[in-house]
C-alpha cells in the first residue's frame, strides 16, 4: 500500500478544523473541561498535519503536542511551545479527572473562552506554516 502525502495532510487538516469548531461549540453550550479538550486535539491534528507534510512519513500516534511539535521541523517559538505543554492538561484532565475535578473547577467561561482563543491563535499561525 503507497502513502499519499498529500491525503493524509488534507485528512488531518479536515479533522483539526472539525474539531475546533466542536470546541467552539462545546463552549457556547458550556461544556468547558470538553471545549478545551477539543482544541487541544486540533492543535495535535494540525502539528500531525506538518509532520506529515514534512516528513512524508505518517505522524507518530501519541497526544504530545510537545513531541509533535519537535518531530513537524518547523521553528516553533519558546513560548508558543510553552503554551503547547500547558494545553496538555487539556488532553489529559479533561479525559481523566481527578477525583477532586480540581481542573473541572478551573475551567471557567472566563479561563475557556481565554484559553481557546490563545489556541485559534496558534492554530492560525501553524495552518500559516503548513501552506509555507
Amino acid at each position: 500500500m503507497t502513502f499519499d502525502v498529500s491525503k493524509t495532510i488534507n485528512y488531518w487538516v479536515e479533522s483539526a478544523e472539525y474539531d475546533l469548531e466542536t470546541g467552539r461549540r462545546l463552549l457556547d453550550s458550556e461544556r468547558f473541561p470538553y471545549a478545551l479538550f477539543f482544541g487541544h486535539l486540533s492543535l495535535e491534528k494540525i502539528l500531525k498535519a506538518l509532520v506529515v507534510k514534512n516528513t512524508e512519513h505518517h505522524a507518530p500516534h501519541t497526544p504530545s503536542l510537545i513531541q509533535l511539535a519537535n518531530k513537524s521541523k518547523i521553528k516553533i517559538p519558546d513560548v508558543t511551545l510553552d503554551k503547547l505543554a500547558e494545553y496538555m492538561e487539556f488532553h489529559i484532565e479533561s479525559r481523566y479527572p481527578d477525583e477532586n475535578h480540581d481542573f473541572y473547577n478551573k475551567c471557567t467561561e472566563e479561563f475557556t473562552r481565554e484559553k481557546l482563543s490563545e489556541i485559534e491563535e496558534i492554530y492560525a499561525w501553524l495552518i500559516l506554516k503548513l501552506k509555507e
